[in-house]
């Protein structure tokens, strides 16, 4: 073998020598002035880049968003905002109305295809509390181991959030433009120069919108143009179904989004399927949150009779605890397109008819009657008038959530079964779940053609997913919420009558013996005690006096005890205050105003003087005819002023005939009784002067008379009872016309019904309704019976009426109608009754109580009394006997509601069960499922808590009149709102108003 033979190293490369050829001459300069020189040339491009970016991934079928305008390759949407109405407690007459003004405008956009979208939205809380604070401009300083202000407000916050309390938004979008090939291609060219439509394509859809204003801004529909943030909203919902809504918005408000922008809306949610699975599962990769969706759709219908018989169908749904989304899309078919329509499937029934007699067989029942009903309903499109031929067709459905698949199925069947029962609806689970999904979101395909309803224009108008069980006012303290179809929490604000409406500030209470009227005006004396305003409170039997034994009440309240006061606490001169003249305004007709009002109070302390006169004397002697003549001869003689006593009356009665000395002896007679000494002298000094915040005025141990008893049969004490009871009422409305006019103020009478049967007893309330606007004063006027409040000629100044339970009398549950302005002998009456209904097999007590509430607005709904937030407060307005101890045993003896969590499904992405899809991405009909690579994110860490107790107020106490005091530490507010769907909430971080 021979060795390898090694080549030698190559030697290096040399450099090759290039030939340079000479460069052309340069041309020859232009005649003119000289260029710039070679240091001063500055490069300039020529045309476009030549590189081209990533085309945003489009996962909508929206290409651009202008304004109210909905942009895809096809058409183009106009999207209005539908405000909620009232339906409950509403005569049959006006809800047939507002069913036909609904299909009308319907029926006015026939060849439009309608998309109605019905979502919700968490409850504000943190504005509402902002709110309250910024009406609250003297919130009661802060006690020493008693919660603040600022706690009140949280725990209300929090309460709120805890019943997940949500709003229902509505929305109508209306597609009424098909875009032409030369439409598309000029906005993908505008596209290319970084702009979007057209001006002339915006200009012809501007003239057709502008009609669409005028036909649903009438009566009906009252559709506005929603704005961004409201499209905004609607377009985070329909993609994210059923999760909790986003805590913020984009902040800016110009209402165009570009094509790239579009992909904020779907970028945090991510979808995931299985290939025949019943639900779709919805993930937030930015916070974790999984959401099991399924979609049903409506099917087969009876005929419904609404408003007589039914509720309006697709609003239905509120009757059930979780919230839930609504899309509907239709066609409306104007009259000569549904009569074609309509002869088209008659000859398909006639023709299959005649194949059945063809082939010697009996055609089915069902034929007949469809042929039938044909040619019924084509007489009534060709005879009737032309809301009763227009139609719609198109399809129904509604999407349910829950955090697991079996929570979500679990609601499925309960809602399937509940339409079925009730509403004769049947509710059907379709396959693919994801494209019926997507359904929901506005420009999106229909995804399928399959359960078509064909129903008249009036059917659909009556579906009403806009109708509310609203009530209250939204600046108001937290009562309680609604009872009917649906559960909104309460507000009210006793003031908002006098403030903003500019009406009366009387509120009535009816309601039979343990209606709960009593612990519900003391709740809201308690709420605008809390406020700082100044609060009185007549009950005669005394169980409201404990509210001034709250911890944080205790140093701003008082109690007056009339049955232990001194002599001339009740003197009926002093009880009328004389007004005074910067109360009024100035010049010459401020003076005759002035003067006016001194009159009045001088025949005001008259008419008192003589009727509690009469209820001293005998009721035989005062039955007699010169009895009221003396009376009113002395009370003439005597001075009405209030240094004015009633020892001088029955003076000016000695001086005349033996009649009258007769009078004055008795009189004399009945000031012998302790009772009695109240009414004769004057006032102790200081005694009427009173600058608390709560006063709580009571008669305890005073028997009270029975008014169906004649008063012959009454006792001394009963007899003393009637006049206490008159000039006690006088006592509490005393405080409320001293001190600043502007000042909120609120008066809560007990036991009115005494006032009914006396002529000043009848004046004092229509005054006291009257000028409640004037002295920013709230009256609470409380009686068993609405006899005795329409008895005093007070009907047309009440501004909102509370009724509770009613179950005795039929007429007395119609006079309680007619407070309400409800329609009766309708069936209402036995709603009254059944208000606070207890289970006769059980024998624990209720631990609420149902009231018909009707507000300044007129809107009358049911609701539930609940003031549950606020610590122990039902303990101390609790009036039956051993109620408190009965209450706490229950609480002790209730089972705990914590139970173990079920485990959660194995549901993250690497299952190979699910799939991940797009919102607009289109569903393979087989194949291996993708795998998506890497969990979704989650948030993790314990919310924040409240940052410090608050801090004390360095005030002096509340008075009546002066700058507003500074607080140092303002209310906070919990931030954070969620859905209803979402479960209970977590604790919220608070974040001060």
């Amino acid at each position: 073998m021979q060795p390898p033979t090694t080549r030698p190293p190559r030697p290096p490369a040399q450099p090759r020598a290039h030939l340079a050829l000479p460069p052309p001459p340069p041309a020859p300069p232009p005649p003119g002035p000289p260029g710039p020189t070679r240091a001063t040339q500055v490069w300039q491009p020529k045309g476009r880049p030549k590189h081209k970016d990533r085309e945003p991934r489009q996962e909508l079928a929206i290409t651009e968003i202008a304004g109210h305008l909905t942009f895809t390759p096809n058409t183009v949407t106009a999207w209005y905002r539908l405000p909620e109405m009232r339906w409950a407690f509403r005569p049959d007459k006006e809800r047939e109305n507002l069913i036909i003004a609904i299909a009308e405008q319907y029926a006015g956009l026939a060849g439009m295809r309608l998309h109605l979208r019905r979502t919700t939205r968490p409850f504000p809380a943190d504005e509402w509390a902002r709110t309250v604070a910024g009406n609250t401009p003297y919130p009661l300083p802060r006690v020493e181991g008693a919660p603040s202000w600022a706690d009140h407000l949280v725990a209300a916050q929090r309460h709120l959030m805890s019943a997940n309390s949500s709003e229902g938004q509505t929305y109508l979008g209306i597609t009424f433009a098909r875009r032409g090939f030369g439409d598309v291609w000029a906005e993908k060219f505008n596209h290319w120069r970084g702009r979007g439509t057209t001006n002339k394509e915006r200009k012809r859809t501007g003239q057709l919108v502008e009609q669409f204003d005028e036909v649903l801004g009438a009566f009906g529909v009252r559709g506005r143009r929603v704005s961004s943030a409201e499209l905004e909203w609607l377009l985070y919902r329909s993609v994210a179904l059923c999760m909790s809504p986003p805590t913020g918005m984009s902040p800016v408000t110009d209402g165009h989004w570009e094509r790239g922008d579009l992909l904020a809306l779907t970028e945090q949610v991510e979808r995931y399927r299985t290939p025949y699975g019943s639900t779709v599962k919805l993930v937030n990769r930015m916070t974790g949150e999984e959401r099991h969706v399924a979609v049903l759709t409506v099917g087969r219908m009876e005929p419904l009779d609404i408003p007589e018989r039914h509720e309006p169908w697709l609003h239905f749904h509120e009757r059930l605890p979780w919230a839930m989304e609504l899309s509907s899309r239709v066609d409306v078919l104007g009259a000569g397109d549904a009569f074609r329509n309509l002869e088209h499937r008659l000859r398909m029934i006639r023709s299959q008819q005649v194949d059945y007699a063809d082939h010697g067989m009996d055609s089915p029942p069902e034929l007949e009657r469809l042929a039938q009903r044909a040619l019924v309903v084509g007489d009534e499109m060709t005879t009737g008038l032309p809301l009763d031929a227009s139609r719609v067709h198109g399809w129904h459905r509604m999407a349910v959530g829950g955090r697991t698949q079996e929570e979500c199925m679990e609601r499925v069947r309960r809602i399937i079964k509940t339409y079925s029962r009730d509403m004769r609806i049947s509710l059907q689970h379709p396959k693919n779940q994801d494209w019926l999904a997507r359904e929901f979101i506005p420009g999106e395909p229909i995804a399928n053609t399959g359960y078509v309803r064909r129903m008249p224009v009036r059917l659909f108008a009556a579906a009403l997913p806009q109708a509310a069980s609203t009530v209250g006012d939204r600046r108001g303290d937290l009562i309680g919420r609604t009872a009917g179809t649906c559960r909104r929490p309460v507000f009210l604000d006793l003031h908002f009558p006098t403030e903003v409406r500019e009406r009366s500030g009387l509120a009535v209470f009816v309601a039979e013996p343990g209606g709960g009227k009593s612990t519900l005006m003391g709740a809201l004396g308690y709420l605008n005690a809390r406020r700082g305003n100044q609060v009185t409170m007549l009950d005669p039997s005394g169980p409201l006096a404990r509210l001034c034994q709250m911890p944080e009440l205790r140093p701003f309240s008082r109690v007056l005890n009339l049955t232990g006061s001194e002599h001339g606490t009740l003197a009926p001169y002093t009880l009328i205050p004389t007004p005074l003249r910067e109360h009024f305004v100035g010049g010459p007709a401020g003076d005759r105003e002035f003067e006016i009002a001194l009159s009045n109070a001088r025949a005001e302390r008259r008419m008192l003087v003589q009727d509690i006169a009469s209820m001293l004397i005998p009721p035989q002697v005062a039955r007699e005819a010169s009895t009221a003549t003396l009376l009113r001869h002395a009370v003439r003689q005597v001075p009405a002023e209030e240094t004015s006593t009633l020892d001088d009356m029955v003076r000016a009665l000695q001086e005349t005939d033996d009649d009258g000395r007769e009078l004055g002896n008795l009189l004399l007679d009945t000031a012998e009784m302790p009772l009695a000494l109240l009414f004769f002298g004057q006032p102790p000094a200081g005694a009427l002067a009173d600058d608390t915040v709560l006063t709580v005025i009571t008669m305890a141990g005073l028997r009270l008379p029975d008014l169906k008893i004649e008063r012959e049969y009454w006792s001394a004490e009963e007899q003393l009872a009637l006049p206490m009871l008159h000039t006690a009422h006088r006592l509490a409305v005393r405080r409320c016309y001293s001190g600043d006019m502007n000042r909120r103020k609120l008066v809560g009478l007990d036991e009115a019904h005494f006032m009914e049967g006396w002529r000043s007893g009848r004046s004092f309330l229509v005054r006291l309704a009257r000028d409640s606007r004037k002295w920013n004063l709230a009256a609470l006027v409380a009686s068993q019976n609405p006899k005795d409040i329409l008895g005093l000629d007070v009907q047309n100044l009440v501004s909102t009426v509370f009724v509770g339970r009613i179950a005795e009398d039929p007429e007395v549950a119609a006079e309680a109608l007619r407070m309400l302005r409800v329609p009766r002998d309708v069936g209402y009456e036995q709603t009254l009754a059944g208000l606070s209904a207890v289970d006769p097999a059980s024998d624990e007590r209720l631990p609420y109580r149902e009231f018909v509430m009707r507000d300044v607005d007129a809107r009358v709904q049911r609701m539930r009394v609940d003031i549950s937030y606020v610590p122990a407060l039902l303990d101390y307005l609790d009036t039956t006997p051993g109620g408190a101890q009965a209450g706490t045993a229950a609480q002790t003896s209730a089972p705990p509601t914590s139970a173990r969590p079920a485990p959660e499904p194995d549901t993250s992405p690497q299952n190979p069960r699910w799939r991940r899809v797009a919102p607009g991405s289109a569903q393979p009909a087989s194949g291996p499922p993708a795998s998506v690579s890497g969990p979704p994110t989650s948030v993790s860490g314990p919310p924040s808590s409240v940052s410090g107790p608050p801090r004390s107020v360095s005030a002096p106490p509340h008075p009546v009149s002066g700058p507003p005091r500074s607080v140092s530490a303002p209310p906070r507010s919990v931030s954070g709102p969620t859905d209803a769907a979402s479960g209970p909430p977590a604790q919220q971080p608070t974040t001060e108003v």
